[in-house]
């Protein structure tokens, strides 16, 4: 299972409390980014920015994403899971999660200790590395949500409530 979403849309929330409910195990593969930005020192726009001239950093996120799916039994968080898997062929239940950007800034800006200017400027920087990035590197659109089994707007819905709607939708797949 994957869930994807652009920053501040509640992927984390939502995925931990889902994989927890569903019994498996969860991975957050925008760790695994995060953390070789710390080790360089780098915020995650510059870090993006790097990325992009050095595509060997997403591949080695790929390789390990894709042996972590191919093991089973658990949810994979991160933007690019969804698309990643069904491009090696590896099936899994898509969900991607969104929300405007200003209810995403607000939240960020809560999580981060920013205001909520600050946290607007520093999503729509992330995101367009991000987007020029996953383009380029895989010709992917991350504004074309068309090849995931359940997208949800989490603007007006409690976490809870999304991972009750994720839990149900994969229940019912199963069957």
């Amino acid at each position: 299972m994957t869930v994807g979403g652009l920053p501040g849309a509640g992927k984390t929330t939502v995925a931990k409390k889902a994989a927890e409910d569903l019994g498996i195990k969860h991975v957050n593969i925008g760790e695994i980014f995060r953390g070789l930005a710390e080790a360089r020192a780098m915020t995650l726009e510059e870090f993006g920015e790097f990325a992009r001239r050095n595509p060997d950093i997403d591949k080695s996120i790929d390789a390990k994403t894709l042996e972590l799916a191919k093991g089973g039994n658990v949810l994979l968080e991160g933007r690019l899971t969804g698309p990643m898997l069904k491009r090696n062929g590896v099936g899994a239940f898509q969900v991607w999660l969104e929300a405007p950007l200003k209810v995403r800034a607000e939240r960020i800006s809560k999580r981060d200790g920013l205001s909520v200017p600050s946290a607007v400027a520093a999503t729509q920087a992330r995101e367009k590395v991000e987007w020029d990035r996953y383009f380029d590197i895989y010709g992917i659109d991350l504004r074309d949500t068309s090849g995931y089994d359940l997208v949800i707007d989490t603007a007006e819905k409690a976490p809870e409530a999304v991972t009750k709607e994720i839990t149900a939708a994969v229940q019912k797949k199963k069957k």
